[in-house]
């Protein structure tokens, strides 16, 4: 087992913040400016928002500079009796192997077309980006573009074409014996 298995980290009591920063009459945008966080950790750690800290570790290292601030002593900004055991960091690393497990039957499905149904392919590398693919981490395949060739060919021979009418106007006045 890990250390913070071991070390649950304790339950932060985000009404207790709250009460806090009201009493000390701080908004949530003053508050989050002394701590150097943002409004939404703020509003996280007192309990209305999900999602604004990378790690339940470094949420509850801002929660205890929060507390500070606030003059809030440790035993009412948390409970350790109801220790938060890291639920939250299972379930990120839960969501980090399935979108690892869909990547790579998406780049094996991908390998398996790219033979079979090339027309396929050409569709879903004509995506302008990453996140416009159906499963994020794909790797494709990067096939060449024969329109930018021949796009390519034609602006070469319009140049050679315009010179040459250019050389043939002057001529004329370039040839001074």
């Amino acid at each position: 087992m890990s250390d913070k298995q071991n070390n649950p980290l304790p339950k932060i009591l985000g009404e207790n913040f709250k009460v806090a920063r009201e009493k000390r009459g701080l908004s949530i945008e003053e508050l989050a400016n002394q701590a150097i966080l943002s409004n939404s950790q703020i509003r996280q750690i007192e309990g209305k928002e999900q999602g604004a800290f990378y790690s339940p570790m470094i949420k509850y290292s801002s929660a205890q500079k929060v507390a500070k601030i606030l003059g809030l002593p440790d035993d009412q900004a948390f409970d350790a009796s109801q220790a938060v055991v890291d639920d939250d960091i299972q379930a990120l690393r839960e969501q980090k192997e399935l979108k690892e497990i869909e990547a790579m039957l998406a780049q094996k499905m991908i390998n398996e077309l790219k033979f079979e149904k090339p027309s396929l392919i050409q569709k879903i590398i004509r995506k302008k980006s990453s996140a416009q693919l159906p499963i994020q981490g794909i790797e494709l395949p990067q096939t060449s573009r024969p329109n930018s060739i021949f796009k390519r060919i034609a602006v070469l021979l319009v140049l050679i074409a315009a010179l040459g009418l250019g050389y043939w106007l002057l001529n004329p006045y370039l040839n001074v014996a």
